[in-house]
């Protein structure tokens, strides 16, 4: 449905589009994992917040992109502060839908390293127990903060209810992590090669699976992967 609708405002003038229609047009940028790749959804999300200051998802899908551009883009304080300006400005809106709580969550975790973030993703699951993103981001974070039975139980969750979606080298990231702090270097190295044939231009994968092949004794390969 969602690219019928994307399909829909593409035969629509620019000049009558709506903070929706917007949105819509930044979705299949949103969630690129390198600034240039995402680049073409800032300004139509700058847009739809314009036409609609208080669309909650809007300021979740900047609040990401500001997140990719602090990891990607320099570490700018300006990125970050925005990064949590508008994670912040989605759940002022955005107490009933899990993306945007789930999004909001990771980035206020990550960017101001608030464990809070930890009861937005319980609420994000509370509303909808088979959101992909929220079983999947709330999956990475459990992993960096070694809660990794918790962590691989809501990753393989994510890997089963969709398969093919685009965010799954997140799950795999969060297999390879969880399973590293088990010391279960093989399953460690298996996921984390599966998150970079997903993303082969995200780094963090590749240092799960250098480390994970050091710890199997594979030191060539771990150096390849390096």
């Amino acid at each position: 449905m969602r690219k019928i609708e994307i399909e829909r405002i593409k035969r629509k003038r620019p000049d009558s589009l709506d903070a929706y229609d917007l949105v819509l047009q930044a979705l299949p940028f949103i969630y690129k994992l390198m600034p240039e790749g995402s680049a073409p959804a800032i300004p139509l999300l700058q847009k739809a917040l314009q036409l609609e200051p208080d669309y909650s998802f809007a300021h979740a899908a900047l609040a990401w992109r500001s997140h990719i551009r602090v990891g990607r883009g320099g570490l700018k304080e300006e990125d970050r502060r925005s990064a949590i300006h508008h994670a912040h400005g989605a759940l002022s809106g955005g107490g009933d839908d899990a993306t945007t709580l789930a999004i909001s969550a990771f980035v206020i975790w990550f960017e101001e390293h608030d464990v809070t973030a930890f009861d937005l993703f319980d609420r994000a699951l509370a509303i909808s127990n088979l959101n992909f993103v929220a079983l999947c981001t709330s999956a990475v974070a459990l992993a960096w903060t070694g809660k990794s039975e918790l962590a691989i139980e809501r990753a393989r969750h994510a890997l089963k209810l969709s398969p093919f979606d685009s965010l799954n080298h997140l799950s795999y990231q969060a297999l390879a992590g969880a399973n590293f702090h088990l010391k279960q270097y093989a399953e460690a190295c298996e996921a984390a090669r599966r998150a970079v044939e997903l993303s082969p231009s995200f780094s963090v994968p590749y240092a799960y699976l250098a480390v994970a092949l050091i710890c199997s004794g594979r030191d060539q390969d771990a150096r390849t992967a390096a």
